[in-house]
Order: C-alpha cells, then sequence, then structure tokens
C-alpha cells in the first residue's frame, strides 16, 4: 500500500486455482474488487495516490452505465415510426383529459403511434360494424319480434358477420327461448290455400321455404309456432 495516498484502503483480492496453475501468482491472474479486470500482483495490491486516478475510473464507470442505458433505449425504439425516446416513460394526456404514464416496452409504440393504432382499430371496427348492418338490414327480420335479425341496434348480441340466410331469430329471441326452455323455433306450416295459390306464383313470403321444410321435419307441430 502506498503511504502517500490520501484514501488508504485495504485491497481484497480473487483468484482460482486453474490461473494459478496456468500462469503463477505472478500473472496476471487477479481480480481486485472494485476494478475491472485481471492483474499482476503488484498492480492489484498498489493504490492510485491521487484523486485524479480514482476520478478516472468513475468516470469509465459512469460512461459504462451511459452507454448501456443508451443501448437499453434502443430496444424502447417505437415498433411504427422507430422514435427512440430518451426515456423509459413520461406522463401524457389520454383521450379522457387525464393524465396517463405511458411506460415503453420491447417491441411496443410511442404514444402518438398508439393513439393513431388505437383510433384506427376503433375506426375498422365501426366500419365493420356497419357494414354488417347494411347486410343484415337487406335480410329478413327477426320472425319473433320482427326487429332486425342481426339484433338490437348497439346491444351487445347485435351481430359482428352478416347474419346466415337460414336464420330466423335475433340472437336477443334466441337466448330468450333458451332461457325460457321453449325448444326449437317451428314455423307455421302452410294452409292449403297458401299450397295451391303458390301453384300458380312464387309466395311473397321471405320464410315459405323455411315453413315448408319444417312442415317435413315437424309434421305434428307444423301447425303453431
Amino acid at each position: 500500500m502506498s503511504s502517500t495516498t490520501p484514501y488508504p484502503s485495504l485491497p481484497v483480492l480473487a483468484t482460482t486455482l486453474e490461473l494459478l496453475a496456468a500462469l503463477g501468482p505472478r500473472g496476471p491472474v487477479w481480480w481486485r474488487y472494485g476494478r475491472p479486470g485481471r492483474h499482476c500482483l503488484l498492480d492489484a495490491l498498489e493504490n492510485p495516490d491521487n484523486r485524479a486516478a480514482y476520478n478516472q475510473r468513475q468516470k469509465a464507470r459512469e460512461q459504462k452505465a451511459r452507454q448501456e442505458h443508451r443501448e437499453w433505449m434502443r430496444t424502447l425504439a417505437c415498433a411504427d415510426c422507430g422514435n427512440v425516446p430518451k426515456k423509459e416513460s413520461i406522463w401524457h394526456y389520454g383521450p379522457d383529459g387525464n393524465r396517463v404514464e405511458w411506460a415503453r416496452q420491447p417491441g411496443g409504440r410511442c404514444w402518438p403511434c398508439h393513439q393513431e393504432h388505437t383510433e384506427r382499430l376503433e375506426r375498422e371496427a365501426q366500419e365493420q360494424l356497419e357494414a354488417a348492418r347494411a347486410a343484415n338490414s337487406a335480410l329478413r327480420p327477426c320472425w319473433t319480434c320482427r326487429g332486425s335479425i342481426a339484433g338490437k341496434e348497439g346491444s351487445k348480441l347485435e351481430l359482428s358477420e352478416k347474419a346466415g340466410p337460414d336464420r330466423l331469430e335475433c340472437p336477443q329471441c334466441e337466448q330468450d327461448r333458451a332461457v325460457e326452455d321453449l325448444g326449437p323455433l317451428v314455423l307455421p306450416a302452410p294452409t292449403k290455400r297458401e299450397q295451391v295459390a303458390a301453384l300458380v306464383s312464387t309466395p311473397d313470403d321471405s320464410w315459405w321455404e323455411d315453413r315448408l321444410l319444417h312442415a317435413k321435419l315437424y309434421p305434428a307441430k307444423g301447425h303453431r309456432v
């Protein structure tokens, strides 16, 4: 230990038997706690004798920490615009006017791209719903409530896809039928008068084919719903 150092310290050294066997005790086999790399014994025991050496080591540690931080921040680059943030999290004003803390994640988005992505998804969902409503409005109505076959507009049961041509009831009426354990919907069988008229012209009844099918499938029940 140098007698001129203003900050006396007791060095703590470590090594391994493999290094001692390979390089000997005078070789660069010693680690000193608080310093990077391996050193010879005399270098490991030597203490810097001035403040400048300590400042140099401290500066090296700070530079390494800054470099590691920059590398970490590059992993938080926005997946859409590629922007590299200066901070891992920052406060923003949400769509409701409240402040929200937006934390960046690897492979995530910056706040503006997140907002744009959210708005785009909402627009696409609305366009899909409107297209479904337009398609469903062209279909026959629900047999039971005579409303849209897709269900009440704005309800959770409203379909997000076009209803099938064989659907007879809207989702709400189907649910009510299941809750009340009413069994499957059976349409009324065509009357003899309707059957005779169908021989002359196509019936003006969007359920006509289903009524004929139900009359065959449920002959005992076909006269009523």
